[in-house]
């Protein structure tokens, strides 16, 4: 149970330390006094969502922390910054968010005007009687098991169309890696051939010119070579009469050595040349296929290498898809079977559990004031050719809870044929339908603090007398606080705190305090007459307290 709440700076609350009773409490005050802002608070430190707008005007944080009596007190504390960032504390230390909540949801169970439109959504009622046959492992393990299967099967689909494609895809890139592979380009090829490709087509025009040079340098009658000579006899000759031209004489037989080796290596490198003019078609050609491949695929040889080793995977996973589809086929096939055996087992529960439910319900109706009231609980399946789950040798829907389908169904006056609850309850009967269902379910849930907010809307006379009473039986068990506005829960009541506002300084503050014996019968002869109490309603209250407390 909560022993201890603590607030700070949250709306319109500056501060307040509040003790929590054991048994029922109720809390009362006029409209706008703060007692919504109380519970919202609560809520906070109990892991709800809050908004930067609930720190209280110039204030850089709320502080709301609940501490709980359990095996050892512990104290969770919450913090508001007013940038709209929260932060989580157990016993002082940082808790993750999600930790933190996973923490506190079993400290208390909040109904408000929020949870009665739960139970006005159809789709919520399965999760009352879930909750009912004690299945929340098993609905854990089908909503884990039916997202794998949803992923399966999105995966399975997307390989089928892949395939259905694969087949010209993979006929495609097999021609165009046979293609390049065939021609087998290697790295700066075309370069090569290129430069080869020009000396072929100019081969004569090299031979002839180097026939000519090597005429020149040597082989004519006034060849470079013969002149060279002569020059070379005159300068002999000279030196005779001037040693100092003995320099140039040697120059000269160095050049005229030069101009013979020249002129040998051409008249060998005219011999050598192979005038094929097959080469030259062949390297022609060669250059053609490479250039071919470089237009289709991507302008370079380079691009080519890119494309093929891109193809080569492509193929490969086109090629795997056979084997991918049976994986996932073999996958689909092993969830659905694991699928279909909780599924089975959550719909026996179900039904066995419905009938049981649906009376304890009808029996906590007729405590409320709603005797003769028929609800019913129906459980069905919907048909769907195309399903991979069964049920009774037919193909049916399904979903992350399983494939039944529940829905409410109530009857409030005798001989009337029920009908959806989401479409005939009235509010009042809402919220006693309401009180019903948690009356049953928490006898067996391990929550220990039940928070309700106006539990009593649209309700009043009899029917109040008798939540009241459901209130203080649950309160036997339980840690039950209670927003009302009727003396009836009031009254029932093992304590009663009473919330007001005051102003200081032009700052609005909430007072908050548990009133004693004759503090309760003025509250209490409020909410019966507001703000008009007389002597006589005091008395008339008491004797009406005494009354309901027996």
């Amino acid at each position: 149970m909560i022993k201890k709440l603590f607030i700070k700076d949250f709306a319109i609350i500056k501060e307040l330390e509040i003790p929590l009773k054991n048994g029922l409490t109720v809390i009362t005050g006029e409209t706008g006094a703060g007692k919504s802002i109380l519970l919202k608070a609560l809520g906070f430190a109990l892991g709800a969502k809050s908004d930067k707008t609930y720190v209280r005007s110039g204030q850089e944080q709320s502080v709301v922390e609940v501490e709980v009596q359990t095996n050892k007190d512990s104290i969770y504390r919450r913090l508001l910054s007013k940038g709209g960032r929260s932060r989580s504390f157990v016993n002082d230390e940082p808790t993750i968010d999600i930790n933190y909540k996973s923490l506190v949801k079993v400290i208390a169970d909040f109904h408000g005007q929020n949870e009665q439109q739960y139970i006005l959504n159809s789709n919520t009622h399965i999760d009352f009687l879930d909750s009912y046959c004690k299945s929340e492992e098993l609905v854990k393990k089908i909503e884990f098991i039916f997202s794998n299967l949803s992923k399966t099967i999105d995966l399975l689909n997307k390989a089928k169309i892949q395939q259905e494609t694969a087949s010209n895809q993979k006929e495609l890139l097999k021609f165009q890696l046979n293609e390049i592979n065939s021609i087998s380009p290697r790295e700066n090829e075309d370069v090569r051939l290129g430069v080869e490709f020009k000396r072929l087509n100019h081969i004569d025009e090299l031979i002839s010119t180097v026939q000519n040079m090597n005429q020149s340098l040597t082989e004519h009658d006034h060849s470079i070579y013969r002149q060279l000579i002569s020059t070379l006899n005159d300068l002999e000759r000279l030196s005779n009469y001037d040693k100092n031209l003995g320099t140039f004489i040697d120059s000269l037989k160095q050049a005229s050595i030069s101009i013979q080796d020249a002129s040998v290596s051409l008249f060998q490198y005219a011999e050598n040349i192979d005038n094929d003019p097959e080469q030259s078609k062949i390297i022609e050609d060669r250059l053609q296929e490479i250039e071919s491949l470089k237009r289709k695929y991507g302008g370079s040889i380079e691009s080519i290498f890119t494309f093929k080793s891109q193809a080569e995977v492509e193929l490969e996973s086109l090629s795997g898809l056979d084997q991918k589809i049976i994986d996932l086929e073999e996958e689909r096939y092993l969830l659905v079977t694991q699928y279909q055996k909780i599924a089975d087992q959550l719909h026996e529960s179900r039904i066995n559990n419905a009938i049981k439910l649906s009376k304890e319900i009808e029996l906590e109706m007729s405590e409320l004031n709603m005797a003769g009231s028929t609800f019913e609980i129906l459980i069905n399946t919907k048909p769907d050719s195309e399903s991979l789950i069964n049920f009774n040798q037919e193909r049916i829907a399904f979903g992350s809870k399983g494939y039944d389908n529940i829905e409410f169904f109530l009857s409030a006056n005798p001989g009337e044929l029920p009908k959806p609850l989401v479409k005939v309850a009235s509010g009042g009967e809402v919220s006693r339908i309401m009180l019903a269902i948690k009356s049953v379910l928490k006898k067996s849930d391990p929550v220990e603090t039940l928070i309700f907010d106006e539990i009593d809307s649209g309700i009043s006379g009899q029917a109040a007398e008798k939540v009241a009473l459901s209130l203080e039986a649950l309160a036997k068990n339980k840690q039950v606080l209670c927003i009302t506005h009727l003396p009836q829960i009031a009254s029932r009541a093992h304590h009663h705190m009473h919330i007001s506002k005051k102003i200081n300084n032009n700052q609005t503050d909430v007072v908050l305090n548990y009133l004693k014996e004759e503090e309760k019968l003025e509250a209490i002869a409020g909410l019966f007459s507001g703000e008009n109490i007389s002597v006589e309603s005091i008395s008339t209250v008491k004797e009406f307290r005494e009354k309901a407390r027996g």
